[in-house]
């Protein structure tokens, strides 16, 4: 089939750099017109490169940026050097004896002119641009879509379904074998990802290793290769999960896939740390962690750290819910009394926004752009691919017809009206729970016990400065992400929040997972069950055991264990305030998971207010474990 015809290409650029407020045309205006045609020879080359059209293109913008909303002049002018690539164009055309300029000749010309951003973008990706002009002389394309017939089979333990785009995905994936068999789903976690085991199938029933997949939006499956590659791939022992080939994105899904290598345990399982709870000896566990997890992979990652002072939200911030939920609204229906948020922002002037109230966002970045649910997300940074951006700003509404958004752009004003507020979804989540004390006051009573109403102290904790370190941390180590090879070797997978971060995170999230999958599945549902978990995790703050008899205590030994890891990172030693922050603010957010059950998240509940007591005793101890807690001391008393 014919590319297509020079005219259309110009149509579409000149509507992207209008939305982009370029008010000129230039080859990176061509670029991406041309990656826009579905089935077309640019994004097909770009395709067979790695990766997909969408991500090159959101790259692109991020290179270049949006321009002013103020025109300095009429028209849509072509750059110099898109002229010179036009009449580049222009004589291929006639080489060849064509009627019109057609995609093919305007991407020889692009890629012959040979210093241009989409060049420089591709390069910076990792693509072989040397390779391109000779595969746009003579590939060949089609625009019909071929799916691969590969058989995907689910095993009986998998119990679910995958949608049209997951099996479309797989297929391409496994392109060549004659089945795929789903053995489970690995769950938890972070990312709203599909993370399954697969064992490939070979035409005469052979069955190859099985490898994890993971499947979800292409631009956080591109990121999490570069991840990979930045901070993973030089530092895992010999035997452990790797990266395999590159990603899978086919051109008419927003999904892309990673393929992990996976090591089988002795009877060729696919197993993670929740597959062992009730198997092993819970003294097994505990020395298991210390000894496979923490020294296989503390060499290269947490015990490299190095001092690190921070502000709690810098790295806890973006766990929570949004801060701000806004309707979009016409920058002009901002008035006077408009709430502008800019920096440098406080935080109390935030604690004291209502709904219905109009803000102005002035100068946020785009950190993560939801087309279908007409939503982009604002935070503070400079860079859109980054985890951890605070101040999350979500704005409803967007009409992406009418203009571009993408990561990493500055917004320089938005306006909106409030539809919801971070403290009204953590209040909504906590009323989930059908709490039998009142969950609106400061301090929350259990029983004779008084500890901080985490939903109220936490504006408090993020604010605190916290001398600690830095270094190499998985981002997601909860239980479904360690798996147990060989010899009992730990293996790490998903690797989408690995970054440079607060080295005690990881060991946090592990803990949090811990308590609610090894601990209180052996407890009744309901509060008063739970409640009798108070004196077990006081005593844990305190690096003591409440009863050594009691099975709940046995339960805790691996917990235990992790505390001895703690204690081993901490930045300034016995400050256990350090770790407690991050305790408290990762159990915060597990109330506000539905995929955890009620029991589970009222759990997260009262380890989060455990935590926040364990800092303001640390700050003011006293011995007596029942003394009715002061809101005011938390506040006065939180700086580490």
């Amino acid at each position: 089939m014919a590319t297509i015809d020079i005219k259309d290409i110009l149509i579409s650029a000149r509507l992207e750099a209008t939305r982009m407020r370029h008010y000129y045309l230039g080859i990176e205006h061509l670029f991406i017109a041309m990656l826009e045609v579905r089935g077309g020879l640019t994004s097909t080359l770009i395709f067979e490169a790695g990766f997909n059209p969408e991500y090159v293109i959101e790259s692109i913008r991020r290179k270049v940026g949006k321009g002013s909303r103020h025109r300095l002049w009429a028209g849509i002018p072509t750059t110099p050097r898109a002229d010179v690539v036009l009449g580049i164009a222009d004589e291929l055309m006639k080489e060849s004896e064509l009627p019109h300029i057609t995609e093919r000749e305007l991407l020889i010309a692009i890629l012959d002119e040979g210093d241009n951003v989409p060049l420089r973008v591709l390069s910076g990706l990792g693509v072989d641009v040397k390779s391109l002009p000779q595969q746009a002389k003579t590939r060949q394309i089609t625009r019909a879509v071929t799916q691969p017939f590969v058989s995907i089979d689910l095993a009986p333990q998998f119990g679910e379904e995958l949608n049209k785009d997951e099996l479309f995905i797989l297929r391409r994936m496994f392109h060549g074998y004659a089945q795929v068999r789903v053995e489970t789903r690995l769950r938890g976690g972070y990312s709203d990802s599909t993370l399954i085991v697969i064992t490939p199938i070979q035409g005469d029933n052979r069955e190859d290793a099985p490898v994890v997949v993971k499947i979800g939006p292409h631009d956080a499956i591109y990121d999490e290769a570069q991840r990979y590659e930045r901070h993973v791939k030089g530092t895992l022992p010999p035997l452990t999960a790797r990266l395999e080939d590159t990603v899978i994105a086919p051109q008419i899904s927003d999904l892309a896939a990673l393929k992990y290598t996976l090591i089988t345990d002795d009877n060729g399982r696919a197993l993670d740390v929740r597959g062992i709870v009730g198997v092993w000896e819970n003294s097994k566990l505990a020395n298991w962690l210390y000894e496979k997890l923490y020294n296989s992979f503390g060499t290269n990652w947490w015990m490299q750290s190095r001092p690190y002072r921070f502000e709690t939200w810098q790295e806890y911030d973006w766990l929570l819910p949004p801060i701000l939920t806004l309707e979009l609204a016409k920058n002009e229906d901002a008035t006077e009394d408009a709430i502008v948020l800019r920096l440098p922002i406080k935080r109390a002037r935030l604690n004291h926004i209502e709904y219905g109230e109009t803000v102005v966002v002035e100068n946020f970045v785009v950190h993560r752009v939801d087309r279908e649910q007409k939503s982009i997300t604002l935070a503070l940074g400079q860079s859109g691919g980054s985890i951890t951006r605070p101040y999350q700003i979500k704005i409803r509404g967007i009409n992406f017809e009418e203009d571009t958004y993408f990561r990493g752009e500055v917004v320089d004003k938005l306006a909106g009206r409030v539809w919801k507020t971070r403290n009204e979804e953590l209040e909504n989540a906590v009323r989930a729970l059908e709490p039998d004390f009142d969950h609106k006051q400061n301090a929350v009573r259990f029983g004779d016990f008084y500890a901080p109403n985490p939903i109220m102290a936490y504006t408090t904790l993020l604010d605190t400065p916290v001398f600690g370190s830095l270094s190499t941390i998985h981002g997601d180590l909860h239980m479904g992400n360690i798996l147990i090879g060989a010899n009992d070797t730990a293996l790490l997978i998903d690797f989408g929040h690995t970054r440079e971060g607060h080295t005690l995170m990881d060991w946090a999230t592990l803990e949090v997972s811990l308590l609610s999958e090894l601990v209180l599945p052996h407890l009744e549902d309901g509060w008063a069950s739970v409640r009798q978990l108070i004196p077990y995790l006081i005593a844990l703050n305190e690096s003591r055991i409440y009863s050594e008899s009691s099975p709940i205590s046995q339960k805790l030994i691996p917990i235990l264990r992790l505390r001895q890891i703690v204690a081993e990172r901490l930045a300034k030693p016995n400050h256990w305030e350090e770790y407690f922050i991050g305790l408290a603010l990762l159990a915060l957010r597990g109330v506000t998971w539905e995929t955890l059950s009620v029991n589970q998240r009222r759990l997260m509940f009262l380890v989060s207010a455990l935590a926040m007591f364990a800092i303001a005793k640390k700050q003011s101890p006293t011995d007596d474990h029942n003394t009715p807690f002061d809101d005011t001391e938390f506040s006065k008393n939180t700086g580490l």
